[in-house]
C-alpha cells in the first residue's frame, strides 16, 4: 500500500513538472515620454512568429554573388530607397539568433540606409547585371567613413564592407543604366545624399511620431505623404508570440532622372496596396492594427518552457513528506 500511494505521488509529481508556461511578453519600457500603452492586434491569418520581414529574397537572403547570372533584362523603372529602422533590424536577428550581436548606431532616432534597388514596374528585380564590375573598396575611400555612419552593416563593422560589396554587385551593377550612378563612388555616394535629404526621424516627427509609440499604418503613410508629397511603401516584421506589429522599413521611389516619385506599381516583396478612405497606403503591415516603433530592443524571449514556482516546489515537498511518512 506504502509503494503504491509512493507510486501515486510520483506521477503527480511528474504532472505537475511539465505544466507548460505561456512566454514572457512584456515588452520593456523605454525612457520616451510619447509611449503608448495599447497592443497591437494580432493578425488574423498569421501562425508564425516573424512573418512579413521586408524583402526577403533581397538582402535577408544575401545570395552568393558568384553564381551565374541568369539570362534576364537588365533594364527597369524606378530605384526603390530603402531606409531600415535598426532596432526592429536588431530584434529580428536576435530572435532568429539568441547570439547574434548588433550593433545599433549610437544616436537615437537615427535610420539607416539599407540599399538602392533598381526595380521593373509589377516585377523583382532585376540583380547582379555586371559581372565585370567588380567591387573595389579603395574607390569608396573618399566617403568610408559616412558610409560607416548611415549605411553600416549592424551586424558589425568587421562585415559592413561585405555589405558594401553584396550591394554593389546585385543592385549597383544594374544601376549603372544610368549616368549619375555608373560607378562604385556615384552610386554609394548617391544613398548618402537621399538619406541626408530625406531623413525618416524627421519626417516622422514633424507629424508627431516617435520612437516608443504606437501608431496607425495610415498615420505613418499620412506624415510621409505630408513631408514628400508622394506615396511611399510601409514594411512591418509582425511578432507571432506577442502578436505585435513592428515598424521595420520605410521605401521611397525615384525616377531614372533621380526624380522622387509615387511608388505605385513597384512590387516590393509582400507588401500589397490597400485601399482605404481617401486613397492607397502599399504596405505589407496589418491595416487594421497599431504598429509598434520601438526605441529599445524588447527583452530576450524566455526560451525555457516550463514554469514551476519556487513556492510550488516547496509545497509538492511538503507534500510528498507527508505522505510517504
Amino acid at each position: 500500500m506504502r509503494s503504491q500511494r509512493f507510486l501515486i505521488v510520483a506521477i503527480l509529481a511528474c504532472f505537475l513538472v511539465t505544466i507548460k508556461s505561456t512566454p514572457l511578453s512584456d515588452i520593456s519600457d523605454s525612457d520616451e515620454s510619447t509611449s503608448v500603452d495599447e497592443k497591437a492586434q494580432k493578425r488574423p491569418d498569421d501562425d508564425s512568429e516573424f512573418d512579413g520581414f521586408p524583402f526577403r529574397d533581397d538582402d535577408e537572403s544575401l545570395l552568393d554573388s558568384s553564381r551565374e547570372l541568369s539570362v534576364q533584362d537588365h533594364n527597369w523603372d524606378v530605384l526603390i530607397f530603402t531606409q531600415q529602422w535598426p532596432v526592429t533590424t536588431c530584434y529580428h536577428w536576435r530572435e532568429e539568433n539568441p547570439d547574434q550581436e548588433c550593433s545599433l548606431p549610437q544616436k537615437k532616432e537615427f535610420w539607416t540606409i539599407h540599399g538602392i534597388w533598381p526595380t521593373k514596374l509589377h516585377q523583382m528585380g532585376p540583380n547582379f547585371c555586371n559581372n565585370s564590375a567588380n567591387f573595389d573598396p579603395d574607390k569608396l575611400n573618399p566617403i568610408e567613413d559616412r558610409l560607416e555612419t548611415f549605411w553600416p552593416d549592424l551586424k558589425g563593422k568587421d562585415s559592413t564592407e561585405w555589405l558594401w560589396k553584396h550591394e554593389w554587385q546585385k543592385h549597383g551593377t544594374c544601376a549603372m543604366l544610368v549616368e549619375e550612378l555608373d560607378n562604385e563612388l556615384k552610386y554609394f555616394e548617391q544613398g548618402l545624399t537621399w538619406r541626408e535629404e530625406y531623413i525618416m526621424s524627421r519626417v516622422l516627427d514633424a507629424s508627431d511620431i516617435h520612437p516608443d509609440s504606437n501608431n496607425t499604418v495610415a498615420a505613418i503613410n499620412n506624415a510621409i505623404v505630408k513631408a514628400l508629397g508622394k506615396n511611399p511603401s510601409i514594411h512591418c516584421l509582425y511578432d507571432g508570440k506577442n502578436s505585435i506589429s513592428y515598424l521595420s522599413e520605410i521605401r521611397i521611389c525615384f525616377s531614372k532622372s533621380l526624380e522622387l516619385i509615387d511608388c505605385d506599381g513597384v512590387k516590393q516583396g509582400d507588401a500589397v496596396p490597400v485601399g482605404v478612405p481617401g486613397g492607397t497606403i502599399i504596405t505589407n503591415c496589418h491595416i487594421g492594427s497599431l504598429v509598434h516603433y520601438p526605441s529599445l530592443v524588447p527583452p530576450l524571449q524566455r526560451k525555457s518552457h516550463w514554469k514551476l514556482p519556487l513556492v510550488n516546489v516547496y509545497k509538492l515537498l511538503q507534500f510528498l513528506m507527508w505522505f510517504t511518512l
